[in-house]
């Protein structure tokens, strides 16, 4: 009788220290879950204020797309004339090597980046987080991107664009002169990055492109 009890003593304290690793596994489910739900809302909240930022952008392009205000770079408006191909926008390009980052902090300029980013501050942004952003003209250099050369008159400009039009009264027939009319619409692409930090080392890069 006394060896049953004893025995029966072994097989709660084991059943105990079973329910008790159940319980801490549990329990650190349930932090693992609240802290993936908690990440995900830091990203859309990080998404919502790089999309007001964006908006803020959109517009700044759209109040300064006439005449000849977008030929050159406006630094203080966060705004560049060109694709700058040798920056690297999110520092994960080239991770070891800083000086061609874009200066997302101030206003100095790297040494193997002139661009740095405009911090705004637009409604919609969360409370917490914090937008900047660099707008790039899709173009090989300054200058009208209509012309055959750039700015400083001998390099040949190069832009994207997208080209529309009516072949209506047009001369050209076939596939072999392409599908633009005599007369027709050329809109430049014009790339928008925008980068939040928040709560929690949260960083977000955003990019938007756009034909005007």
């Amino acid at each position: 009788m006394k060896r049953e009890r004893g025995i029966s003593l072994i097989i709660v304290l084991i059943a105990l220290v079973i329910i008790s690793f159940a319980a801490t596994a549990l329990l650190r489910s349930t932090d693992t879950a609240t802290l993936i739900t908690g990440n995900l809302a830091f990203k859309r909240a990080a998404l919502a204020s790089g999309d007001a930022a964006a908006e803020q952008a959109l517009g700044w392009i759209s109040n300064n797309g006439s005449g000849t205000a977008l030929y050159a770079d406006l630094p203080a408006s966060g705004y560049y004339a060109t694709s700058a191909d040798g920056c690297d926008i999110t520092g994960s390009r080239t991770p070891a090597d800083a000086t061609d980052d874009v200066n997302w902090t101030s206003t100095a300029s790297r040494a193997n980046c002139a661009m740095y980013g405009l911090k705004v501050t637009p409604a919609g942004v969360a409370g917490g987080y914090s937008v900047a952003y660099v707008i790039n003209r899709m173009c090989n250099a300054s200058g009208d991107p209509l012309s055959l050369l750039a700015a400083d008159g001998f390099t040949p400009m190069t832009c994207a664009r997208i080209s529309g039009g009516s072949t209506t009264g047009s001369t050209r027939t076939g596939a072999y002169y392409g599908n633009l009319a005599l007369s027709g619409s050329s809109q430049v692409y014009f790339r928008i990055t925008t980068r939040v930090t928040g709560p929690r080392g949260t960083v977000r890069y955003l990019q938007t492109f756009i034909a005007m």
